[in-house]
């Protein structure tokens, strides 16, 4: 959606060859944004709405739907390891907790998983993860601040005030990409936040899928020494796997 709406179309042969997969995928995923009358599909290729609505095509999304549309498509990827981490995060919490929840698809799938507990306290600056336990036997709590759309996410200087005033028994974090000089985030907004979580924290957990090792983003939100445990759904390869065994990172691998 990123690359259609940037540069108004886009070739099924390059996406193919982008994302490492056969051009009959790209079609039917194609298709499928179609459908949702995100793009519009043309002969081997698809244009962007706006384009498309000079011809009768179906109406443009408003930019608040779009994200919506984005965001779900990136909390889809991986979703099955996703799943088994979240899985395995919860198994580590008891009802006397009182845990910090990051940003991210990884963590909202964590959110998913905490519907079924009771009693655990969370603190999150994460709107939709609050969404999602509004209504479930945790307490949940959120920091005040300004909220980055991109990711409904709670930020600036009052959030990181707001998460410094407590202590947390765990925290949960996400993070872009995992390499040897530790874990990187997307947004240096929201890794003020994720830095308080970590230094009022007794344990930092770290929530991270095979996908993303041995990429970097845009800002280092941790090094490996400040993670006690990393929940991923494979084993690390040896140069990361050596890093975390000397900064004494014990490695959770969740099984699907």
């Amino acid at each position: 959606m990123e690359w259609v709406q940037r540069d108004g179309y886009v070739r099924v042969a390059s996406l193919a060859a982008h994302f490492g997969i056969s051009q009959m995928s790209a079609r039917r995923d194609l298709d499928a944004l179609s459908q949702q009358g995100l793009i519009q599909r043309s002969q081997g290729a698809a244009v962007a709405v706006q384009t498309a609505n000079l011809a009768g095509g179906p109406p443009a999304m408003g930019e608040a739907e779009m994200r919506e549309q984005q965001y779900e498509t990136r909390r889809r990827r991986q979703i099955v390891a996703k799943q088994a981490i979240a899985r395995g995060a919860a198994g580590l919490l008891s009802p006397e907790d009182n845990i910090a929840l990051d940003v991210g698809s990884t963590a909202l799938t964590l959110a998913r998983e905490l519907v079924r507990h009771a009693g655990i306290h969370v603190f999150t600056n994460h709107l939709r993860v609050a969404s999602v336990l509004a209504g479930s036997r945790c307490v949940v709590s959120m920091p005040g601040g300004i909220v980055r759309a991109q990711e409904l996410s709670v930020c600036g200087q009052q959030a990181v005030e707001d998460a410094s005033s407590r202590w947390f028994s765990k925290v949960f974090l996400g993070v872009a990409g995992l390499t040897q000089e530790g874990g990187f985030d997307s947004s240096p907004e929201d890794t003020q936040v994720k830095r308080a979580y970590i230094e009022h924290s007794d344990q930092v957990i770290l929530l991270c899928d095979a996908s993303k090792f041995g990429k970097r983003s845009l800002v280092k939100a941790c090094a490996l020494q400040e993670v006690d445990i990393l929940i991923t759904d494979a084993p690390p390869p040896p140069a990361l796997s050596l890093a975390l065994a000397e900064a004494s990172v014990k490695v959770l691998v969740a099984s699907g």
